[in-house]
């Protein structure tokens, strides 16, 4: 179940960015965490996946930043994608559910605060789902997620609707693309993400972006 301390549709919306507080929130949620998501109706690793899918399903690699307890693995994996699939996430808890999934080639702690632990052009194939609430700063990040994913490789992102805007990330998008680090192909918002809101609350929507590295 959902930590005891606040309730938890509060912490989630509040969308903390200390590194530790969402580690240990994530440690003491990873066991009810995929219950309480299908609860929800949580829809942003299926979208994701069928992005993918449908635009690099032949893809050699693929890194999930942030990749919580697997849920974008394993849609992932449930439509056919045969790449290696890599994961990296501050809890390790959520980690270990990742792997125990059978979803991942390997699935390592990083925060995702600091530069990814992976190199230059590494991969195919990156997709950051449900996490960008925690990160607020958006081009640092997605400029990350350009240096390791090859040219010609796709990069698709959420980000909450009510973050969007207040942190510019269409600027970021358009930034990024006149720098000829990527081409935006899709946003698509404000779009399903969580219709049932955090337990109860009201719908939570959300932006998908979908860019090619070039």
């Amino acid at each position: 179940m959902a930590p005891d301390s606040d309730p938890i549709d509060d912490w989630l919306h509040r969308g903390t960015s200390d590194a530790g507080e969402v580690a240990d929130r994530y440690d003491g949620w990873a066991a009810g965490y995929d219950e309480d998501l299908a609860a929800w109706s949580y829809q942003a690793p299926a979208v994701v996946a069928e992005a993918v899918i449908s635009r690099h399903a032949t893809a050699a690699s693929l890194l999930d930043v942030g990749c919580g307890t697997g849920l974008a693995g394993r849609e992932l994996r449930a439509r056919g994608f045969g790449g290696r699939v890599l994961g990296l996430d501050i809890s390790h808890a959520s980690l270990e559910g990742a792997r125990q999934s059978g979803a991942y080639d390997s699935a390592e702690p990083a925060d995702l605060q600091q530069p990814l632990p992976s190199p230059d052009d590494s991969v195919d194939v990156l997709v950051c789902v449900g996490v960008m609430t925690y990160l607020p700063d958006v081009e640092g990040l997605w400029r990350e997620f350009a240096r390791v994913t090859r040219p010609g490789g796709l990069v698709v992102a959420t980000q909450r609707e009510d973050l969007w805007d207040t942190r510019g990330c269409q600027v970021v998008v358009d930034h990024l693309r006149d720098e000829g680090l990527w081409t935006p192909l899709e946003i698509v918002g404000p779009a399903p993400y969580l219709p049932e809101g955090y337990g109860g609350t009201a719908e939570v929507s959300c932006y998908y972006l979908t860019a090619v590295v070039s």
